[in-house]
């Protein structure tokens, strides 16, 4: 995912596509925050470390399989005033990320998307700004990966190639040998796009616009396990429980944080618009993908 002012994104837009593709391209394109490791900017949250909860909420655990880990916090007002992440997210407060990351049983009891008896192992919670908190002290034998302070920077972000929107988008070429060869897809047109990325190298940690799948769209993903592993990848249904599902978070391996997800793989949280802007969280969708 490209993540870039919208006048660039235009500018190249128009310089390497035809007309047509250009407009199309240009309207998936999204808003989203990149959640950067923290230098001169005001520290919009943070990885790791000990998260602060409410002294009567329990440490989230997994029944059966044991404590989450925290992954990351995020301060919803300090993201509001980064700029748009085109997500209805709370205006305050704070959002914490936890997830049952195989430490605790050796990787036994990984959480999988294609697994819905595993979801419970990956939890996001909002805690209301002025609620009390304190650092809650990590579970024993569960010790917290170190504190990463992130800062959040506000961009367009761009699809993935077989992504619901450019499905959608750009019609049926999209299952079809051609589109190895499409415009959009042209060697000149993604080179020019990566030179856009800034930072190159950064961890891509990112807060809505579009996800940065490492093995196939993470929102079709989603789908197959929402409709069940009958569903065929091709199955137009799967397309249109994809595009119901938007980027919340993305978190990638960090080797600040000590985070390493399978072979250098990354996190995502998905949840419905309807369910963030009722503040159910609770109904976000988890998946991992590595290399």
């Amino acid at each position: 995912m490209t993540h870039a002012p919208v006048e660039a994104l235009h500018d190249l837009a128009h310089r390497h596509l035809p007309p047509d593709d250009a407009t199309r391209w240009i309207g998936l394109l999204a808003p989203g925050l990149r959640l950067a490791h923290a230098g001169d900017g005001p520290v919009a949250g943070r990885l790791g470390g000990l998260p602060e909860l409410p002294p009567d909420l329990p440490w989230p655990a997994w029944e059966g399989h044991g404590p989450l880990s925290h992954i990351a916090s995020l301060d919803c007002a300090a993201l509001a005033a980064a700029g748009d992440c085109g997500l209805a997210l709370p205006d305050s407060g704070t959002l914490l990320f936890f997830l049952h990351d195989g430490r605790p049983d050796g990787g036994d009891s990984l959480v999988h998307a294609s697994d819905p008896g595993t979801r419970p192992g990956a939890r996001v919670l909002h805690v209301p700004a002025g609620t009390p908190t304190r650092p809650h002290p990590a579970p024993p034998g569960l010790p917290p990966y170190p504190e990463v302070p992130l800062t959040a920077q506000a961009g367009m972000t761009v699809p993935a190639y077989d992504s619901p929107s450019v499905r959608a988008a750009f019609g049926e070429v999209v299952d079809s040998r051609e589109w190895r060869h499409h415009p959009v897809n042209a060697r000149a047109f993604t080179t020019a796009l990566n030179g856009l990325d800034v930072a190159p190298g950064d961890v891509g940690h990112r807060l809505g616009g579009h996800p940065v799948p490492v093995q196939g769209a993470v929102e079709r993903e989603i789908a197959q396990a929402v409709l069940g592993l009958g569903a065929s990848w091709r199955d137009r249904h799967l397309d249109e429980e994809a595009s119901r599902w938007v980027l919340l978070a993305q978190i990638d391996t960090d080797y600040e944080a000590d985070m390493m997800w399978g072979d250098v793989g990354t996190l995502y949280w998905l949840i419905r618009p309807a369910d963030l802007a009722a503040g159910r969280f609770d109904e976000a969708s988890f998946a991992w993908q590595c290399c």
